[in-house]
């Protein structure tokens, strides 16, 4: 159970902008610069809390010297000692907010103009919606996949990472994952949203608590949807606002079972599947599944 958050800083700002930092200090002035060129609020209305679990001296320095030369005026750094993971380093940034709503955004998002706007539209619009995500797509304009289904299976991770995808069982198991048979052209609710771009209500985090501190990587983003569902509130996909994304998965094509086996990431994403899966070992929330599957048959 996680404990709410009991020590947040009053309201006083429209929105708080949250984004974790890994050693990125080149993409991580791209994003600030598409936020203050592309935002619609006014400087007083909004603020961005960058928290840093850059190891690396040169990164980290030069983290803190873009934001002191010209991002000082809207921009908070909190610099960790070590690599905490995201839901802590996430975690800080909300107990230092004081937005009636919360954006956390990874650092290689780019923000595109009306996207911020349309997000708080929607949320003042929706009374029972906890967190909007808008649809990412990548630098030449193709939607990537920003919310999902339920994970069914630890295995869909070794499907994602691996060859095995290309298999007929694992490639039914990515479509249904990533709800490949919709065209993302429409509104509708979803079971997760991705946390590299969400929009959450201060206020339903008041209600459900912060991320679960015990993934240090992976699946607290999903773990978190799943506790706004469970606490009556909706998830959404929004694709009139639109962000530019320019992460890239290695081709599952391109990497072989052992490779995956022996890939941190891979085995960072286990572990957190594994834990994800013991705390809900008890549960389908098929309610909740049902309560989305009539939305989208609507």
């Amino acid at each position: 159970m996680q404990k709410k958050p009991e020590s947040l800083r009053p309201v006083d700002k429209t929105l708080s902008i949250i984004l974790v930092s890994y050693e990125n200090p080149g993409i991580l002035r791209q994003c600030l610069t598409s936020i203050i060129q592309q935002n619609e609020l006014a400087k007083n209305e909004y603020e961005i809390i960058v928290i840093d679990n850059s190891q690396k001296e040169k990164n980290r320095k030069q983290i803190k010297e873009i934001i002191d030369e010209d991002f000082e005026e809207t921009t908070q750094l909190i610099q960790n000692e070590r690599n905490v993971g995201f839901p802590k380093a996430v975690n800080q940034g909300i107990r230092k907010s004081g937005g009636r709503y919360l954006l956390i955004l990874n650092p290689d998002i780019t923000v595109l103009k009306g996207a911020i706007d349309r997000l708080i539209n929607f949320l003042d619009n929706h009374q029972n919606c906890a967190i909007v995500s808008p649809r990412l797509v990548n630098p030449r304009g193709n939607t990537q996949n920003s919310c999902f289904s339920y994970f069914t299976t630890w295995q869909i991770i070794i499907y994602r990472r691996t060859a095995l995808g290309n298999l007929a069982k694992g490639k039914k198991a990515i479509t249904e994952f990533t709800m490949a048979d919709w065209d993302h052209n429409d509104t509708r609710p979803v079971a997760w949203a991705l946390g590299s771009s969400m929009m959450i209500k201060r206020e339903a985090i008041d209600k459900v608590g912060l991320m679960d501190e015990r993934f240090f990587m992976y699946m607290e983003d999903l773990d978190w949807c799943r506790r706004f569902w469970r606490a009556g509130m909706e998830i959404y996909y929004y694709p009139k606002a639109q962000m530019v994304h320019y992460y890239q998965r290695e081709s599952a094509s391109e990497s072989s079972l052992l490779l995956a086996i022996f890939n941190r990431q891979t085995r960072v994403h286990i572990r957190s599947a594994i834990k994800y899966f013991w705390k809900y070992r008890r549960s389908s929330d098929r309610d909740i599944l049902i309560k989305i599957n009539n939305f989208r048959n609507e």
